[in-house]
């Protein structure tokens, strides 16, 4: 592999840590008619699905400047399950509510990811078996979630064929402003080990400001993830221009 492939390939580190991940049921047509034309719904068990994703951000480093340190910061995500007309598999973000607000401007401009400044904290612990997240908006939308896990559980993977749906998913797309179809990058990391929540509450602006109504009822799974280490590839119009095939 060449060092302009490496390069993008292997164009920037971070880890994820502390993941909550709630998983809705939604209506597979209502779910398409807000996907790019160039996106299909992925489903499960004949479903489609919306999930809410907290965690925090450490150790980010974009090559070729990875001597300069980021500041870690928390996020907040609506993401859905899709695919392309090639069969690939991966997500499709509907917002990403960050505390950083150098990592908005970056992300917008880099990947076309649809990521807006907030104010986020959390509360609580993993040694506790408790977390809790809060993120507001600038323009004052609020979203709180509120987990809890039994105490002294170990998180594992499961072959559970929903679970791998919902976690281990590679490639995310994005698409830019003004560009004719959507685009994609790759993540890697190792499998996700989870703890199954024996508490799960969301409340919050997170669907309707994407035009689904809200969740009525608790998530029909529920998930904590201590965290790992994940490398992403660098955005197409990179490999675009650099005249290397796109990743995989």
């Amino acid at each position: 592999m060449g060092s302009v492939s490496r390069f993008l390939n292997c164009f920037m580190s971070q880890r994820w840590e502390d993941l909550v991940m709630l998983h809705y049921e939604e209506d597979h047509g209502i779910i398409q008619a807000s996907l790019p034309d160039d996106l299909i719904v992925d489903e499960c068990q004949q479903k489609a699905w919306l999930s809410v994703v907290a965690f925090r951000l450490t150790n980010l480093r974009i090559r070729p400047f990875t001597c300069l340190r980021w500041s870690d910061f928390w996020e907040v995500n609506l993401r859905t399950y899709v695919r392309d007309h090639n069969g690939r598999k991966g997500v499709w973000f509907y917002s990403l509510d960050s505390s950083d607000l150098f990592g908005v401007v970056g992300a917008r401009m880099l990947y076309g990811l649809r990521y807006n400044f907030s104010r986020i904290k959390r509360t609580g612990s993993s040694l506790d078996g408790c977390m809790q997240y809060f993120s507001k908006q600038a323009g004052g939308e609020e979203s709180m979630i509120d987990i809890q896990w039994p105490t002294g559980e170990t998180a594992s993977s499961s072959s559970d064929d929903l679970d791998q749906f919902l976690l281990e998913r590679y490639r995310f797309w994005a698409k830019r402003r003004f560009a004719s179809s959507s685009s994609s990058a790759c993540v890697r990391h190792q499998p996700y080990e989870t703890v199954s929540l024996s508490k799960a509450h969301y409340q919050g602006s997170l669907f309707s400001r994407q035009g689904f109504g809200e969740p009525t009822a608790g998530p029909a799974r529920a998930h904590y993830c201590p965290g790992f280490s994940v490398e992403a590839t660098a955005p197409s119009w990179m490999f675009s221009i650099s005249g290397q095939a796109n990743q995989r």
